[in-house]
């Protein structure tokens, strides 16, 4: 009887993409045509230069094809966009993937977790690439005689992150880059579980990896990333950063999503030299440097009251503010220097009393 069980179990899990057997074939990469290999879509023998594929090994031989797919398409979300990263039986997916497809078509989850929402499309067919590796990154691997338990920049000289999908990459070389479809900073706090994580966690995390909601509530919305534990990116190639450095004529001891030029995206980033303004050199901060520093009790709620006025960034506020902040919501200090303490909480209506309250 377990093993039926086990069978059954397994099966429902799968249905949506065994049903999804009867959609048209994809495309079949590499495919051979007129002599030639190709490893994705191509607009040779098309005069009017449409993306096509053949959808057999052989184009030469069985003359079947299909016009490229732009855009993601059918699956139960109606060929919305995919979401990456995404977690799938407990692996982490930075590229689509033909798991457990019956004709090896590849998909993609369209929220953060198909475990958790079983929502997916079929991929668009130019982002496949047969000389490209998929697969889910496999953690802990080993790169170079060293274990690895998250996406790293080792051994790359243009700081972007990447993961072995091997767990030895020393004896197969076979990688992905660890690249979102949609580049946002962690949020702290956060909601999983009903619980409030103020860093990184592993809680939830079936291959050990460190990570974070990119939204403030991610039961509602599956919004996540893995965490860096290396500053990456920017224009430094992922340099260290430099503590404190200048900014606007500011000193800043601590990472930063105040931007100047529009390139970081909200993301929380760090001068690579102690004066920004004068080399404009900078990288996306490690997510484990990142730490929220509202204080709160065990059933989320704030402990203290907001410090009316108080400073940041050399500014004094008097009341709630959103400054500072990508989700514009108000928040205070709990001091009367948050720069110097970086202890603060969102506000809620009894902080607007109190600020009323404040004679200057």
């Amino acid at each position: 009887m377990a093993p039926v069980i086990a069978f059954l179990t397994c099966t429902w899990a799968l249905l949506p993409l065994l049903m999804a057997s009867e959609a048209p074939p994809g495309c079949v990469l590499p495919f051979l045509f007129n002599g030639r290999y190709y490893s994705s879509c191509t607009t040779d023998g098309n005069p009017d230069q449409q993306l096509w594929c053949a959808t057999t090994e052989n184009h030469d031989k069985d003359r079947r094809w299909k016009p490229c797919a732009l855009r993601e398409y059918g699956g139960n979300s109606n060929g919305a966009e995919c979401v990456f990263p995404f977690s799938y039986k407990g692996h982490t997916y930075y590229t689509c993937t033909n798991k457990f497809e019956i004709k090896g078509r590849y998909w993609c989850a369209t929220t953060g977790s198909y475990d958790k929402d079983k929502k997916w499309s079929f991929c668009a067919d130019t982002r496949l690439d047969a000389n490209l590796a998929t697969g889910p990154c496999m953690f802990p691997f080993v790169f170079q005689g060293k274990w690895y338990k998250a996406c790293t920049t080792d051994g790359r000289f243009d700081g972007k992150l990447w993961c072995s999908l091997v767990t030895n990459y020393d004896e197969n070389p076979t990688w992905a880059y660890c690249e979102p479809s949609k580049p946002a900073s962690c949020v702290f706090p956060f909601k999983f579980r009903n619980k409030s994580y103020s860093s990184c966690t592993k809680e939830g995390s079936f291959d050990g990896q460190l990570w974070c909601a990119t939204t403030p509530d991610y039961d509602k919305d599956s919004s996540w990333k893995g965490c860096s534990l290396q500053e990456y990116g920017g224009n430094s190639n992922g340099q260290p950063c430099w503590f404190p450095f200048t900014f606007n004529n500011q000193t800043f001891d601590a990472c930063t999503n105040e931007d100047d030029d529009g390139e970081k995206n909200g993301g929380y980033w760090c001068s690579t030299t102690p004066n920004y303004d004068e080399q404009k050199l900078w990288s996306f901060c490690a997510d484990t440097n990142l730490r929220s520093g509202e204080v709160l009790l065990p059933d989320g709620e704030s402990t203290k009251r907001c410090v009316f006025p108080f400073t940041y960034n050399g500014k004094s506020y008097r009341s709630c503010t959103s400054d500072g902040t990508v989700n514009w919501k108000y928040w205070c200090s709990l001091t009367s220097n948050y720069n110097t303490e970086r202890q603060w909480k969102y506000c809620e209506p009894s902080d607007w009393k109190k600020q009323e309250d404040y004679q200057p």
